[in-house]
């Protein structure tokens, strides 16, 4: 995507500012753009760019009263005459004990005179969804972490919580100039040339964590010299004759600035009263490339609803690796290898029967019937810890992980125990998930982030990271207490911190008292969502509704109903998949029927394999925060192939997508996509490493119009437990999913005519009449005729 990046130049002995449109690769690097003569800006003031707002501090007033600094909160609009008098978001005043806390200096308890006491001018450092308050002195750095929370729903205090207790850096201290790169800070102390790439990390005590990424000594950047963060790059500049360099920054580099990628001078004016600071709004949709099928413009110009769909624990060639068993896939993204199925040439040795070859199978050789159990032979969940999944990684070498050997995925049978977990469905047996990847577009190369069970791996598709957890906590005190630790941001605190709140999390059932995504991910991170739940939690009922008028947020999440005795949609083993094949059947009925449908992405996928085989070996990959370390264990080594399913009649027929590059997809990717669809700047993105450098998939959309062929529902299966539902077309006749949606969408249309109880009433009479869906669909045609 293209940059969009704005330099505010100010001075300190002036009022006056300017702004310039910054051009890294074009032939002028800064052109002014035109302001208001009136402009002005007070010069004492600070400001800092949070997520997609500024914030604007002034210097301690109120001194003999209560000693207090003026803040205020607003959105940067590149476009305006004036762009630093926008509208106040949030503005007020913060009393000086908020950041300077109980702590005395230990020289002066009766009053003091320097030091920590003394000290007046409040720094803030933002970083990411937090702001950074810092406290230097000759011999010490106080810190304390604040949660950013913009709460444009009403007044507040945009730094109202401390996010970690206050405390003391060990390596930092006045003289320390500290310079906020995403997820890393770059330390640099002028008078000496020493750097120091620290990496962020709310969850850590301190959140600058130890040890540093890089250190040493520049010999050409002197205390001459001015640093300022330009989104992923610093500018270097010297006002006593303007002359700069621009360094690409590289945290993984020895010296962190690499380059430059550009030099040059700067425009006249800049010099020793010159301060600097980079400003990226969100990036606007660019017009040309909006007409490419294939870029991210174009399904930002083409997407407007994205609903995301995570099953639960099973792997790909379990699932759909059969899809194209006879033929071949009609259009690839990213490269044209063959589709990479399942085969029953595969196998895992099995040492307690002599090590006996135990080979892939499909599940009673793809047959179905009503006279037994069709889609459940795994009546018990297959093992899938960390340690569990790697002695499935590593039969012949138990040592591949230490020695970062390739995966020979052969310890499966060897882990479980069992043969069932080499077993298979063929797309007639599971012919709703099967249907829908043939009908639009599946990966066949698409990972899960690590190997491990569910809330670790949910946690890197929805924050980017296991959360430094190796297994599951989804029971006992950790999970009752789990929001009540600072955490690292899951993609709502981002998005929310860039001004996005067009989102809502859907559940099917609680988990322990709990909304399972919401309690282990969201909650304790945005103190307005947590105030307001209702109008960013609702239920998959309510899903259906709201999909099938046309009224989705532009962000879905949907949670399943997870493993119970009856009434498992999550396709986790141990229960009957036939369950989870209706719901996710109604889900894109639901869609599909949407006068949205035309502005829809649907993405279904797992999130993990459950401990069931699949035969392509993961790779490994970028640790998701660099000091991530457990139990010997990096979070630097993919999990295994799971299903990844893109539905959107902007997708063609009989697609296979793969990430084409050296690095193939994984749960990090959508968040990567999101990010992006959003126009979210990657510098604003702090979500980690491994979210910073995944590959995004909207190369997947290729057609230029939308499909009007999209298949209209597909036969559910059925079985001993669940009997077909009915005979004839299931196109015709009247679902579950109608007569669960028409209460909704009578009581919507009627809302300025009758009351809830006459509506429902309404509601009843129609399903009394209606004989099949033209008879439906004519009935309430007629009533909303009539109510004009």
């Amino acid at each position: 995507m293209a940059r969009f990046d704005f330099i505010i130049s100010r001075r300190s002995d002036s009022d006056v500012y300017e702004l310039w449109r910054a051009d890294i690769d074009g032939p002028e690097f800064l052109s002014p753009v035109a302001l208001n003569p009136q402009a002005r800006f007070n010069p004492a003031h600070q400001i800092a760019q949070i997520g997609s707002y500024l914030l604007e501090w002034g210097p301690m007033m109120l001194e003999t009263y209560q000693p207090s600094f003026p803040y205020r909160l607003f959105k940067f609009d590149p476009t305006s005459p004036d762009p630093l008098a926008g509208r106040a978001v949030q503005k007020g005043l913060w009393s000086r004990s908020k950041f300077w806390a109980y702590r005395p200096d230990f020289a002066n308890p009766n009053g003091a005179s320097e030091g920590y006491n003394a000290a007046t001018d409040l720094r803030l450092l933002p970083l990411g969804g937090f702001m950074l308050n810092v406290i230097a002195m000759a011999g010490r750095a106080t810190y304390h972490l604040w949660n950013f929370d913009p709460n444009p729903l009403s007044q507040s205090d945009p730094l109202a919580a401390p996010y970690t207790p206050q405390g003391g850096f060990d390596s930092i201290q006045q003289g320390n100039e500290l310079i906020a790169m995403g997820n890393y800070v770059l330390d640099r102390v002028a008078a000496t040339g020493d750097y120091r790439v620290w990496s962020f990390d709310p969850m850590g005590q301190p959140p600058l964590a130890q040890p540093a990424v890089q250190q040493g000594r520049w010999s050409d950047i002197t205390a001459d010299h001015r640093l300022v963060a330009m989104g992923e790059h610093v500018l270097d500049w010297t006002p006593a004759d303007r002359q700069y360099r621009l360094w690409a920054f590289d945290p993984g580099q020895a010296n962190p600035l690499v380059g430059p990628v550009r030099s040059g001078t700067l425009p006249e004016g800049f010099d020793a009263h010159t301060t600097l600071l980079t400003v990226q709004p969100p990036l606007p949709v660019d017009k040309v490339r909006a007409e490419q099928p294939g870029t991210m413009d174009f399904m930002r110009s083409k997407i407007k609803h994205v609903v995301y769909l995570m099953l639960e624990n099973r792997s790909f060639d379990h699932v759909l690796g059969w899809l194209y068993e006879k033929d071949q896939p009609a259009t690839f993204v990213g490269h044209d290898q063959p589709f990479d199925g399942a085969s029953e040439t595969m196998f895992n040795i099995d040492p307690t029967q002599g090590n006996k070859k135990v080979y892939l199978q499909a599940y009673k050789n793809g047959a179905t019937s009503e006279t037994w159990d069709t889609t459940d032979f795994l009546p018990n969940d297959p093992y899938h810890d960390k340690s569990d999944v790697l002695r499935q990684y590593f039969f012949d070498n138990r040592n591949g992980y230490v020695e970062r050997a390739k995966p020979d995925m052969g310890g499966f049978v060897w882990n479980n125990g069992v043969p069932e977990v080499m077993w298979t469905y063929k797309p007639q047996q599971l012919p709703v998930i099967n249907g829908l990847a043939k009908s639009f577009a599946v990966s066949d190369e698409w990972f899960s982030g690590m190997p491990g069970a569910t809330d670790p791996n949910r946690a890197f598709a929805f924050t980017g990271s296991a959360q430094l957890m190796l297994n599951n906590w989804q029971n006992g005190n950790i999970y009752t207490y789990w929001a009540d630790f600072p955490r690292r941001s899951s993609i709502w605190k981002t998005l929310w911190t860039q001004g996005i709140t067009d989102f809502k999390l859907y559940h099917s059932v609680e988990w322990l008292g709990f909304i399972h995504t919401y309690h282990l991910y969201l909650e304790g991170q945005v103190p307005t969502i947590d105030k307001n739940k209702e109008r960013f939690l609702s239920d998959i009922d309510t899903f259906k509704a709201e999909a099938l008028l046309g009224k989705l947020p532009a962000f879905s999440l949907l949670e399943p109903a997870w493993i119970a005795p009856v009434g498992t949609t999550s396709y986790h083993p141990g229960a009957d998949l036939i369950p989870g094949e209706r719901a996710l059947n109604e889900i894109y009925e639901a869609l599909r029927a949407s006068p949205a449908w035309n502005e829809t992405l649907f993405i279904i996928t797992f999130d993990e394999h459950g401990g069931i085989f699949d035969h392509v070996p993961p790779p490994y990959a970028a640790n998701p925060w660099p000091n991530d370390v457990n139990d010997g264990f990096a979070y630097d080594m993919l999990g295994v192939r799971v299903p990844m399913i893109l539905v959107s009649p902007w997708i063609k027929e009989q697609t296979v997508f793969r990430a084409g590059g050296g690095q193939p997809f994984d749960a990090t990717s959508t968040l990567a996509t999101l990010l992006q669809w959003f126009g979210v700047p990657r510098s604003r993105w702090a979500m980690g490493d491994r979210v910073q450098q995944a590959p995004s998939f909207e190369r997947v959309f290729q057609r230029s119009t939308p499909r009007d062929d999209a298949p209209a529902t597909f036969t559910v299966p059925s079985d001993v437990k669940f009997p077909a539902q009915s005979d004839g077309d299931p196109g015709s006749r009247v679902s579950d999913l109608q007569h669960l949606m028409l209460p909704y969408l009578v009581q919507h249309l009627a809302r300025q005519h009758m009351n809830p109880q006459e509506a429902d009433q309404v509601a009843k009479d129609i399903l009394a009449e209606a004989t099949d869906m033209p008879s439906l669909y004519a009935a309430l045609d007629r009533f909303a005729k009539g109510l004009l």
